[in-house]
């Protein structure tokens, strides 16, 4: 039964991709002549079938040509090479892209394209998911190693990018799999696991729940982004623009654009708002497509998670400072704590926001400042202090390991944050210390760089035990199975993070945004960095931490 419907499957899609339907024909030739004069011509890229664009787009377009009194042609490039040709021979007024081309186009080709619109709620702001077979034994992404899997096109978001930022978010590489197939569209991709060429495979959510019903299950989520970003190209005047945007906008009331998009409803968009995909672009391909004004003020923040989580958290906050000060402030995320000591001891970002230990070393190479401790954080513990102004690390193990108590861990391998974090490292070493231990005698430490590679570390097996900050717990908990990890023991509570002015000579801006961050009471903003607030930093609160750096 399986196999009659998997063939049925086929033998539908492949005449849907093959074959033009007098109504695809129609949607094609139909030209609106509401005035005389050149038409709108919307470009797209063929990552789905001419007929399942020109039936998405098709009412949009209407619509458009309605309001606007214009014609509206949608032209479907033949490959990303066309559609960047087409816009330099100024032949596309508008774009219906994946965030991640808009981001490359917008890098490649400066001052010619610009964003517009983006879609809100729906399944228009979608996640990336991974796929496997409904009776496959792969229930986590750790199931999946050392099996093959298949992903989309290089430059697509949902199919390729978020999926390998997933993959890093957790450790795991290429390498890590028996085989990669880069299969292009993402029906490809989910029939290709249906008939077993490969065990996994990553896509959108939009196209993964189509297949269902067809036998396959979503092991893994992704953090949601918008599926598609409306942008226009240079050449149209700022009275069209505004007229595109508006109808645009309007457009939201209407069911059948709604329905064919699957939007919730359109909002104004920002250039900014894919800084997300620019972070993973960085990370996966190493290029930096973020790019910086001249009011520009670039905010560091201490890699305690991955890019992508710290991204989420914060740029809420970024913006927050941007609407109240008239500059734009952005995330810098550097890809470790070295790299982050070295930026801020050479001055080359405005302001940042680390541990106190980090704090303190930074301090005596470079004149920086604290302006705001943060007050309280997430815990993941009945015993963790939510809302007070320390926090601590916690010493983790597996439930099923032999460790039972701190003796036991002597000449046990257990995996650090790194020697810099507080909470994944120096609030143990002083618990441990006060107990006789010596860190560097008594213990085969590793240095794993980030909060979610120790957990995943000791998960895996590869470290007996691991440091890290109490907190860190709730914020992997849907990538690992708790379950089978124990808390053994706490380290001691150390002073909480300062928000600090590394090289900003403003001092009234300085005050300014001093002054923001300890009044903020915007519950969303605090919610999403994980804390209860701000208070204002004094010099006693780092004071216990600046013998301790080296």
């Amino acid at each position: 039964m399986r196999f009659i419907r998997i063939l049925a499957l086929f033998l539908f899609i492949f005449i849907l991709s093959c074959s033009k339907s007098s109504e695809e024909q129609k949607y094609q030739i139909q030209r609106e002549d509401y005035i005389s004069g050149s038409p709108l011509v919307i470009g797209v890229l063929p990552e789905e079938s001419p007929r399942t664009i020109y039936e998405k787009l098709y009412p949009l377009k209407n619509f458009l040509s309605q309001k606007l009194q214009r014609s509206v042609h949608i032209e479907i490039a033949k490959d990303y090479a066309d559609l960047e040709n087409k816009i330099q021979e100024n032949r596309i007024h508008l774009l219906f892209i994946d965030p991640a081309i808009y981001c490359e186009l917008k890098w490649h080709m400066k001052n010619k394209i610009f964003p517009l619109i983006k879609p809100e709620g729906g399944i228009a702001e979608t996640r990336s998911v991974f796929v496997t077979k409904e009776e496959s034994k792969i229930e986590k992404i750790f199931d999946s190693l050392g099996k093959r899997i298949a992903l989309g096109d290089e430059k697509s978001s949902f199919s390729y990018l978020i999926p390998l930022s997933m993959l890093r978010d957790v450790d795991i590489s290429l390498k890590d799999f028996k085989s990669v197939g880069i299969l292009g569209k993402e029906q490809k991709i989910a029939l290709s696991i249906m008939i077993g060429d490969y065990d996994i495979g990553a896509m959108s959510e939009v196209v993964a729940n189509k297949y269902l019903k067809y036998g396959l299950k979503i092991i893994r989520y992704s953090e949601p982004t918008p599926r598609f970003l409306i942008s226009y190209v240079k050449g149209l005047s700022n009275e069209e623009i505004d007229k595109v945007k508006d109808a645009i906008i309007q457009a939201s009331a209407e069911d059948t654009v709604r329905k064919a998009l699957g939007i919730e409803k359109f909002l104004i968009a920002e250039d900014r708002d894919f800084d997300y995909i620019r972070i993973i672009i960085k990370n996966i391909k190493g290029v930096d497509y973020i790019q910086y004004g001249p009011k520009t003020l670039k905010v560091a923040i201490l890699p305690l998670y991955s890019p992508l989580t710290i991204y989420k958290r914060y740029e809420p906050l970024m913006r927050y400072l941007s609407e109240n000060t008239g500059y734009e402030f952005k995330l810098v995320i550097p890809k470790n704590f070295e790299e982050f000591i070295k930026l801020a001891s050479e001055g080359k970002v405005d302001f940042s926001y680390q541990n106190p230990y980090v704090y303190s070393i930074i301090s005596k190479k470079y004149p920086i400042k604290p302006l705001a401790i943060t007050i309280g954080e997430d815990c993941t513990t009945e015993e963790g202090i939510c809302g007070g102004e320390k926090f601590r690390g916690i010493i983790i193990t597996r439930k099923d390991s032999n460790i039972n108590k701190i003796e036991d861990l002597k000449g046990k391998k257990i995996m650090i944050v790194s020697p810099t974090s507080a909470g994944g490292y120096l609030s143990q070493k002083i618990y441990l210390e006060k107990k006789g231990f010596n860190l560097n005698k008594d213990f085969k430490l590793i240095d794993a760089k980030r909060q979610e590679k120790v957990i995943i570390g000791v998960y895996k097996g590869e470290a007996e035990a691991g440091f890290v900050r109490e907190a860190a717990l709730s914020v992997w908990a849907n990538e690992v199975d708790i379950s089978k990890i124990k808390i053994l023991d706490y380290g001691e509570y150390l002073p909480n993070w300062p928000f600090a002015v590394v090289n900003n000579r403003n001092n009234a801006l300085t005050e300014k945004v001093k002054k923001l961050i300890i009044d903020i009471n915007d519950e969303k903003i605090l919610k999403k960095a994980k804390v209860k607030g701000f208070k204002e930093a004094k010099d006693e609160d780092l004071s216990t931490l600046q013998k301790l750096s080296y």
